[in-house]
């Protein structure tokens, strides 16, 4: 802070920018990019420090004010946060409602509570650091942080890509192609060729909704680049239909790939097991479906952090299952949904479960910002391969995906989202003719050095 009060002085003084005033701009510069640069690798991390606070997220706290006015900045930000309060709120209240007849832990209650906190607190630096530095050079310092602990995942050995490489590699080299600004056929080829690899490699390695992902990024990204009609744009209403025809058609053919065996023999015999349990590869793969809606009837208004299931419960999500044809006498159900704490293995199950109504409103806000996102990009041919990819897996993490896993890819997320809408306010209603990407960069470079310039009154 010193640093930039002297310049701030002196260039008042001198009304010149002058040699020692450049240097300790200078200075003031880099030592906020190494901070910026920090919290990215740090917030990919995810490394936990104690009951779920990670490393980033407590960097993210210690930055948070210098953070907290910038992220006021994005239309959305204010909003997102006075949900999260209203969780946090609902969470304690809910937990202290239930507990004569579902005892809580103190450890449950910090576990469940402070990996969102962290996340909360990652969103936040990642928001200031695209602000300091580019958005591709965040992605990329995050992706960094994110190999680091991809071994010290539970089933890591059982597939290292599938369950450890896969998410950091895709960030890696999607997020160097956002650094290819100027160019924008080199970028589609370099976003092409880097999502070819990636589905090449992650559909060998079995794991199935990946492949997809990264298959319907490709498509969409082809898609908005298609050549221009006499009609300008297409509706996002109408761009959200295509992404729903091809997410269903692209479901139908991957599941008979994997029958057939194209997609190698454990995911051959997963899918003839889930198909043949209900009938259908979702249903059979996520039986929580099943337990989270006989849940949402049995409590429906949820149950609060670090709550214990009963055998009452246990019994009502049981139930559950078994209409979808899934056998849950198992151990499964005793042992990893209801053995250490409530997991239902989606995020808007989740949601509900430790916060309540409030935490389904914020599930609904997430899903509202990855359709936005959607449409939007492929109405005004503004997404990258980035923010799509991003975009279909939130929108599977909230049905299919633990919130643990799924609380890494969503703290990128919003900061790719909510960056989207910012820029989309500060552009011009309706552009001829998109801008050239030359200028583009340019125009973000001169606003990270007008930043950069205000020194720390700008924090």
């Amino acid at each position: 802070m010193a640093v930039a009060t002297a310049v701030r002085v002196r260039t008042g003084r001198s009304g010149r920018t002058g040699r020692t005033q450049v240097a300790e701009r200078t200075g003031w510069e880099v030592l906020t990019a190494l901070l910026a640069g920090a919290a990215a690798f740090l917030a990919g991390t995810d490394f936990d420090l104690v009951r779920g606070l990670t490393v980033g997220g407590l960097m993210g706290a210690a930055l948070a004010p210098v953070w907290i006015r910038e992220a006021g900045r994005y239309r959305g930000a204010a909003l997102g946060g006075v949900l999260l309060l209203a969780c946090f709120v609902s969470a304690l209240a809910l937990t202290t409602w239930r507990s004569a007849t579902h005892p809580p832990t103190e450890a449950g209650v910090l576990f469940e509570l402070f990996p969102v906190v962290s996340a909360v607190m990652c969103v936040g630096a990642l928001l200031w650091g695209q602000r300091v530095l580019s958005p591709g050079i965040v992605v990329c310092l995050y992706a960094l942080g994110s190999f680091m602990t991809a071994p010290l995942g539970s089933r890591f050995a059982e597939e290292p890509w599938r369950f450890g490489f896969a998410m950091p590699s895709t960030m890696l080299l999607l997020g160097a192609c956002l650094l290819i600004r100027r160019r924008p056929r080199k970028r589609l080829l370099a976003d092409i060729t880097a999502l070819g690899a990636l589905t090449a490699v992650t559909a060998l390695s079995g794991a199935r909704s990946m492949s997809a992902f990264l298959i319907m990024t490709a498509v969409l990204l082809l898609w908005q680049h298609r050549p221009r009609t006499a009609k300008r744009t297409t509706s996002a209403l109408l761009s959200l239909v295509l992404v729903g025809a091809l997410g269903f058609g692209l479901y139908r053919a991957l599941e008979g790939a994997a029958l057939d065996g194209y997609l190698g023999q454990s995911a051959q015999e997963r899918t003839q097991e889930q198909t043949q349990a209900a009938g259908s590869l979702i249903l059979g793969g996520r039986p929580e479906i099943g337990a989270t809606v006989a849940l949402m009837l049995h409590e429906p208004l949820g149950y609060g952090a670090g709550t214990m299931a009963t055998p009452t419960d246990m019994q009502a999500a049981k139930q559950g299952m078994s209409r979808l044809g899934y056998d849950p006498d198992n151990g499964y159900v005793e042992h990893y949904m209801f053995g250490t704490r409530i997991e239902v293995h989606s995020l808007i199950g989740d949601l509900w479960v430790w916060f309540g109504l409030a935490g389904l409103v914020l599930s609904g806000w997430l899903l509202w910002l990855a359709t936005i996102y959607l449409g939007r990009s492929m109405a005004h041919r503004t997404g990258t391969a980035l923010g799509l990819f991003l975009a279909l897996q939130l929108g599977w993490n909230l049905f299919f995906g633990p919130i643990i896993s799924s609380l890494p890819p969503l703290a990128l997320a919003l900061g790719v989202f909510l960056l989207q809408r910012k820029e989309a306010d500060q552009a011009p209603p309706m552009p001829p003719r998109p801008q050239l990407p030359r200028r583009q960069g340019g125009h973000g470079q001169r606003a990270r050095r007008r930043y950069l310039s205000g020194g720390p009154q700008r924090a």
